[in-house]
């Protein structure tokens, strides 16, 4: 058991090193082969690197995978846990074991319908040994378009990783039953950022001090389907039928407390039994092509990037340099706060990483300052949810992903909603801190506030990595995110020096972890999806609401209701991924810009994530203020009523969001 934890291990690290290289280099050499540099520049353009994104989707696919079942074994997959926390001792370790058990089951479904199709894919081609070669050396069977790989060796990371994410399963079911113990991930929790090492006063010249730190068509109709002269579906009915029974047996499963991934894979592998003809290697299939977009590959990037500044010591020199613009105004710690975590979510790409990052160092300080620590709580948890705003934000990726929306277009229109947002979350803090006479730092001159913006300007720089190399059109966003993963640790280890070599791995594991869960998910989205569409259920809820004359006003105030309701279940990524492939066609039929609808949702999830009971900014700020969830909740009240109000402005005055990308000409005009 051992050696196959540190296999597992050692897979995940060196594919999400391996494959943020194989970027960064391809970037690099069509960059240089381009400069007039007589012998070089030769040479370089007899380098053919065009097989590197596809080299990058399948060291991804295979990652998420096997990931997937490290996640399992350190419990960092997210489930709805709010029904059976509320249930006695015995009755909840019997749903534990149940949505264990779930998920075996469909890991083993999977592996077992991956390996059959892996089996076929080869030995229909005469495959006569175990690489695939024939006895006169050729292979005839399919290949990848750009390294010409047997297709059946890539594939194989759906029976392998589902066999070993089986395993896993069982085997924390088995430790748990013995113990009663499950695997926990501490997402409030970063090793080398620990209460008490920094100064009381966070002096912000005091930097010395060490932190230690191609996917196959199953879309067909099944055979029970009527369809009418006009090509439309006729069976309202039993179309009806089918959405009553998918969005129940999905509300069950995660109600019961399994994660969200496997609620969304089982529910579809129950429904195509069941009720279609679909054949059910299409969902073994779906499990690889689901997440094989180069677009999607941002993600573990953009994750990656900002585990490298929560450690490497830039959120410490963001911080300092916050105080020295706004530490002398009332409340001065609390603003502070709110600018740091707007500058760190430039270019952290995530709220969870920005809560960590900012409150670690920041709330200790502001207790010792005098502070009530539920004051505190309040400004890190929800000005923490501006990771997802302020690009760039895994949230717009997902959303564009889902939706075939520009990223790029995505993040222009976040910056003038996200520095709208820090001004209101702000505004609340000094107001807060006014009424409750809070303590303002000492005012610091203009030369101390450029020694603290030349201090924190490394980390700055990233912002124009990732947003310049965007808007320029030098890299695309996946690029521009694997650039910036590329930046930050050579920032982290090099410039800052607050991390080692020898640290670089664990950052590395942390990061495909984190990744492998989200792609996880998505992968499973994807099989939601197809299912949803093969039933014809968005189309049906669209001419719904169409003919029912609810218009957009109305459209928009049930969009918010449902997201905010949901956001109070479940994390955003999920969230997106269920709703978006349903809602999305029927907001583009009602005239809604996609821009301004992603916009929309985005700031949804943003509250969803302080508010309870499965907030998990709020989860995060609690592991770091170590103050109790129900506390936590009621710190945020004043912040959350802002947001809520900032949610209409931005819902009822979508040119807030199209206006910067408009003038980019990123969108129509």
């Amino acid at each position: 058991m051992k050696y196959l934890d540190h296999l597992e291990e050692w897979i995940i690290t060196f594919l999400i090193g391996a494959a943020t290289l194989v970027i960064f280099v391809a970037v690099m050499h069509r960059y240089a082969a381009g400069l007039s540099i007589p012998g070089v520049q030769d040479w370089l353009l007899q380098i053919n690197l065009s097989w590197a994104q596809e080299l990058c989707i399948i060291m991804f696919v295979w990652m998420a995978k096997f990931g997937a079942a490290y996640g399992v074994r350190t419990g960092i997959h997210v489930g709805v846990d709010v029904l059976i926390n509320s249930l006695s001792g015995r009755m909840r370790a019997k749903f534990i074991v149940f949505g264990m058990l779930a998920g075996a089951l469909f890991t083993g479904i999977i592996a077992a319908l991956g390996a059959h199709f892996v089996w076929e894919n080869g030995a229909h081609y005469g495959i006569t040994n175990a690489l695939g070669i024939k006895v006169d050396g050729l292979y005839e069977g399919p290949t990848t378009p750009d390294l010409e790989w047997p297709t059946w060796i890539v594939y194989s990371a759906i029976p392998l990783g589902s066999s070993l994410m089986c395993f896993r399963f069982l085997q924390v079911t088995v430790s748990f039953i013995k113990t009663g113990e499950l695997p926990h991930h501490d997402h409030g929790h970063v090793d080398g950022i620990e209460e008490g090492e920094v100064p009381v006063d966070v002096n912000p010249y005091n930097l010395d001090d060490d932190l230690h730190p191609r996917d196959l068509k199953y879309g067909k109709r099944h055979p029970e389907a009527k369809v009418g002269a006009d090509g439309t579906a006729t069976g309202q009915g039993r179309r009806q039928m089918s959405a009553l029974i998918i969005f129940a047996l999905l509300t069950f499963l995660m109600l019961s407390g399994m994660p969200v991934s496997i609620s969304l894979g089982l529910t579809v592998l129950t429904f195509l039994f069941a009720f279609t003809a679909t054949p059910l290697e299409a969902v073994a299939l779906k499990l690889f092509t689901g997440i094989e977009k180069f677009e999607i590959m941002a993600i573990p990037f953009f994750i990656l990037a900002g585990n490298f500044l929560t450690h490497g010591g830039v959120a410490k020199r963001m911080i300092y340099f916050a105080t020295s613009m706004v530490g002398h105004l009332r409340g001065g710690l609390g603003l502070s706060a709110v600018f740091a975590c707007a500058l760190f979510a430039a270019v952290s790409g995530s709220s969870p990483a920005t809560v960590v990052a900012i409150g670690s160092i920041l709330l200790p300080a502001m207790v010792r300052a005098g502070y009530p620590k539920k004051f505190g709580v309040g400004v890190i948890a929800s000005s923490g949810g501006l990771g997802i705003l302020i690009p760039p934000s895994i949230v717009m990726v997902m959303y564009a992903v889902s939706t075939n929306s520009s990223i790029g277009a995505l993040f222009m229109a976040g910056v003038v909603p996200g520095l709208l947002l820090a001004l209101f979350l702000g505004f609340t803090t000094w107001y807060e801190a006014k009424k409750g006479n809070y303590p303002r730092e000492q005012p610091m001159s203009w030369v101390q506030r450029w020694d603290a913006f030349r201090k924190a300007i490394w980390g700055l720089l990233l912002i124009v990595v990732v947003m310049g190399g965007i808007y320029s059109g030098m890299f695309t966003p996946t690029e521009a995110a694997a650039m910036s993963a590329v930046y930050a640790f050579f920032i982290a280890v090099f410039v800052y020096k607050d991390i080692g070599m020898k640290d670089v791995p664990k950052v590395l594991l942390n990061s495909a972890n984190m990744s492998a869960m989200l792609l996880y998910i998505i992968t499973n989205a994807v099989l939601f999806s197809f299912i949803l569409t093969n039933e014809q259920i968005p189309q049906g809820i669209a001419e719904w609401l169409t003919n029912s004359g609810i218009g957009m006003i109305g459209f928009l105030i049930a969009v918010n209701i449902l997201l905010l309701v949901m956001g109070s279940f479940m994390e955003p990524s999920s969230i997106i991924l269920i709703t978006a492939p349903i809602l999305f066609p029927i907001a583009t039929k009602l005239g809604i810009d996609p821009i301004h609808f992603g916009v929309m949702i985005t700031v949804n999830m943003e509250i969803g994530m302080i508010t309870p009971p499965v907030g998990l900014n709020l989860y995060v700020a609690s592991g770091v203020a170590k103050m109790g969830l129900t506390d936590c909740s009621k710190a945020v009240w004043p912040w959350l009523l802002t947001m809520l109000v900032f949610l209409m402005l931005i819902t009822y005055v979508p040119a807030i969001s199209t206006w910067l990308p408009r003038q980019l000409g990123m969108i129509a005009g």
